[in-house]
């Protein structure tokens, strides 16, 4: 057989058995890489990537259980849905000029990430940006800060950009 031929057989089956075990699945959701049948969101992993290289999160605080901020972050959500909203655990709270960015475990609720706003001395869940559920088999993050984002009318976008989920439930 000629080095051509041989060179043509071997590239159809690298392209054989690269299509019998990767494919592309799209939905409703988004798109996964799937090897083998185990999906994996590459382009979630991606925005990852893409966000952590150019985001700047000098204007943002990640706010810990010693903080007035917090407490009033955790008052306000465990009062938000009772009695079931009691049992909130805060996984991590991070905050940028009035705003406050809270990701949230419960024992009987989905998990959940929500946007606090102080205006007047006054704060507030902000109604319409409150995630709530699991995102798997896609990347949270960039589920969450998107939707956080189109929703958080006003908010500094670092706030967003600069959110990690911390919790077991987006992991």
């Amino acid at each position: 057989m000629k080095n051509t031929a041989s060179i043509a057989i071997l590239l159809i089956t690298l392209v054989a058995v690269f299509f019998q075990h990767i494919e592309w699945k799209s939905s409703e959701n988004g798109s996964l890489l799937v090897i083998d049948n185990k999906e994996f969101d590459l382009l979630g992993s991606i925005d990852n990537q893409w966000n952590r290289f150019t985001r700047s999160c000098k204007t943002v605080t990640q706010l810990s259980p010693s903080q007035e901020n917090y407490h009033t972050s955790e008052r306000l959500i465990k009062n938000y849905s009772p009695p079931q909203s009691k049992t909130a655990n805060i996984a991590s709270a991070w905050s940028a000029e009035d705003w406050i960015l809270v990701e949230v475990e419960f024992t009987d609720l989905l998990p959940a990430v929500v946007l606090i706003q102080t205006k007047d001395n006054q704060s507030y869940i902000v109604p319409n940006a409150v995630w709530i559920g699991y995102t798997k088999p896609w990347k949270s993050a960039p589920y969450i800060r998107k939707y956080i984002s189109k929703n958080g009318n006003g908010m500094p976008s670092p706030l967003t950009d600069c959110f990690e989920p911390q919790s077991q439930s987006f992991q």
